[in-house]
Order: structure tokens, then sequence, then C-alpha cells
């Protein structure tokens, strides 16, 4: 490994975040498999209808599974740290992916926060570089953390507040 593991982890609750986020999906997998068992079934073709729902429904049980477990396996390999190169982030428990955003390349550092990230008080952060093609984000951070994240990123890359 070229570099070391960045230090900081993400806070617990984006295991909830990304597991609502996947089970979510995994509703809508249902709901497909739901609607085709019922048309099979209201054509007159039973077999049909066993087997969408069967092999449906097993789809439906892995994806669920695999949403328990991912969500833990991402939240477990997603790291960052503020160091003196710039912004380090390592992410991906199969694909692992390490970067460096060096704090001169850093154009805007903004927050996000979408419905179900307000509700467990989480906020993301989103480091824009020069490169249009670009950008880092960071997940699962509370406020306060996002806040000083932001604060130190915007400081060492030099950008006024309000710019």
């Amino acid at each position: 490994m070229i570099l070391r593991e960045p230090a900081v982890a993400l806070d617990p609750r984006v295991r909830t975040l990304w597991l609502v986020e996947n089970l979510m999906a995994t509703g809508v997998v249902a709901a497909l498999v739901l609607a085709g068992t019922i048309v099979a079934a209201m054509l007159g073709t039973a077999t049909v209808a066993w087997l969408v729902g069967g092999i449906g429904a097993f789809i439906v049980l892995v994806l669920a599974a695999l949403s328990y477990v991912g969500a833990d396996l991402d939240h477990r390999h997603f790291h960052y740290e503020v160091a003196d190169l710039g912004l380090y982030v390592a992410s991906g428990w199969l694909w692992r992916r390490y970067q460096v955003v060096p704090h001169a390349r850093v154009q805007t550092v903004d927050t996000t926060s979408g419905p179900l990230m307000r509700a467990l008080d989480l906020v993301s952060v989103q480091v824009r570089t020069a490169s249009a093609s670009r950008s880092t984000t960071i997940p699962g951070l509370t406020p306060d953390v996002a806040d000083r994240l932001v604060e130190e990123l915007a400081r060492r890359a030099g950008i006024e507040e309000g710019t």
C-alpha cells in the first residue's frame, strides 16, 4: 500500500442511512416482482407466476441481506483525514480507492443533507476541485464535524468566507 489508512471514520449512523436507502431500493424490486407475479397470474399462466414469484422472492431476500452486510462493510472501509498534502479519502471494501485532493486544487466545499440524512442528524461534505469532472464526497458526518471539516478545508485552500 502506498499510503496508510486515513485516521477518521464516519459516524456510525451512516450505516442506518445506507441500510434504509438500500432497503428502499429492495422494496422497489419487491414491488416489481409482485407486479410481475400478479400479471402472470392474471394471464392464466400459473407456472410462470410461481416461477416469477419464487425466483423474485429469493432475489429480494438476497438483496435485503446484502443491504445489511453492505452498509456495515461500507462504513468500516470509509475513512478520511485532512493531511498536510490534502484531503485524503480511502473507501470501498471490494474495490479499494485511495484519493488525495490537494488543498491547492480545492474550488468549493459544500454541505448537503437530504431528508433521511436530516432525520439521522447527518451531513455530507462535497469537495469540488479545479477539474470540473472530479469531486469528492464524505458522507455521514455530524453537523459539527462537517462544519469543522469545511472550515479546515476552506482555510487550507484559501477560500474566503462568502465566496
